[in-house]
């Protein structure tokens, strides 16, 4: 059975037809317009999930790029400020070699002076600040401890005595402990052997020397970008009898301070101090040893925070590579070819402008023409 095609039917298939390839001109000049593939959701789902997870992933990195210039900000000034405590102990080793050396009194007042200048320059040191936070103070920032105008309460204070505080504990006592006990912990027998008050005063050290600037720089990492005063200060010396102890190197220079000088006494203080002079050249030259112990120890130190600085600047060189990639992942997904785009959109004009031609000459003549 032959079917009956009629004019009516052949327009409305032509109309059908001129609308498909102007759809299909719009969608392709809007691709190009745009520069993305898709324009809805519904165009192309799962390619579009794709360029979105791959979006939510460049935008963690981003997160932690920050971060990462942040910690190596931070880890900057630290070294800084650990090369300058260096600095400084190496400057009153020297001038402890020289003391052991020069015979008058006068001299030795001289260098006495110096060693005393060095010292207080060496707190100075340790209350450095990045911004509003000091960097060897844990959390101790201006802002914590600053009320309307009052001022601002540094971490490292210097009492009458010669005590040293962190904010506003009495660090000094811990000078000369044995090492076992420094280091001891809840049912250890040199923790057993200590009072409660020693145990208590310990416990608050370890908190104090818990409280560490650290930032999130990964998935999963959180990298301190910073090192405790208290860390600095102590370090493992050796006793005149052979023992392991913990010396604070604040102490540490204040006792090289009153060896070259002499102590005046002290008969106010718990027990009464009583006046002692100058050391010998003999046991001035045995405290160089407790001078190169702490410069020892900051190196340590030194080389601790190098070894971030290098985390650091390998997790930057990931995260650069990553974003690379998931770049060429979410252009992949949404991105379109600029190049087969314009191609695509040439083709489409060609066959729209065919069909106009194909259909102006078929629908043209009516049947009134073929009547005249």
């Amino acid at each position: 059975m032959v079917t009956r095609v009629t004019n009516s039917m052949l327009k409305n298939q032509l109309l059908s037809n001129l609308s498909m390839n102007l759809n299909r001109m719009d969608k392709l000049q809007n691709q190009m317009a745009s520069g993305r593939k898709y324009g809805h959701i519904s165009d192309d789902p799962s390619a579009l999930i794709y360029g979105q997870a791959a979006r939510n992933k460049l935008a963690k990195i981003s997160h932690y790029q920050n971060t990462v210039n942040t910690a190596q900000s931070w880890l900057t000034q630290a070294e800084a400020g650990v090369m300058e405590l260096q600095k400084v102990t190496g400057s009153i080793y020297e001038e402890l070699v020289s003391a052991g050396g020069v015979k008058s009194d006068s001299d030795k007042k001289n260098i006495a002076m110096i060693v005393g200048q060095l010292r207080d320059h060496y707190v100075d040191t340790l209350n450095s600040s990045f911004g509003d936070r000091f960097i060897f103070g844990g959390y101790n920032t201006p802002g914590d401890f600053a009320h309307d105008r009052a001022p601002v309460i540094k971490p490292f204070t210097v009492v009458d005595g010669g005590n040293l505080l962190f904010n506003g504990f009495n660090i000094s006592q811990f000078d000369g402990w044995p090492s076992a006990q420094f280091n001891a912990k809840s049912g250890d027998v040199a923790w057993d052997d200590m009072s409660e008050d020693d145990q208590e005063a310990l416990t608050t050290l370890r908190n104090l020397m818990g409280n560490v600037k650290a930032l999130d720089v990964g998935p999963g990492i959180n990298m301190p970008v910073s090192i405790n005063g208290i860390d600095l200060l102590f370090y493992n010396a050796r006793a005149e009898d052979g023992t392991n102890i913990m010396r604070n190197t604040f102490d540490m220079l204040t006792e090289v301070f009153y060896a070259i000088d002499g102590h005046p006494g002290d008969p106010n203080a718990t027990p009464p101090i009583e006046p002692t002079p100058p050391f010998a050249t003999d046991d001035l030259t045995a405290l160089i040893k407790h001078v190169q112990d702490s410069q020892n120890h900051l190196l340590t130190k030194t080389a601790e925070i190098g070894g971030r600085q290098r985390r650091l600047e390998l997790l930057e060189a990931r995260y650069d590579t990553d974003i690379l990639n998931y770049e060429r992942m979410r252009s992949d997904a949404e991105d379109a070819d600029l190049a087969e785009v314009i191609m695509n959109v040439k083709i489409a004009e060609t066959v729209y402008q065919a069909a106009l031609s194909a259909g102006a000459r078929i629908i043209q003549p009516s049947l009134m023409d073929f009547l005249r």
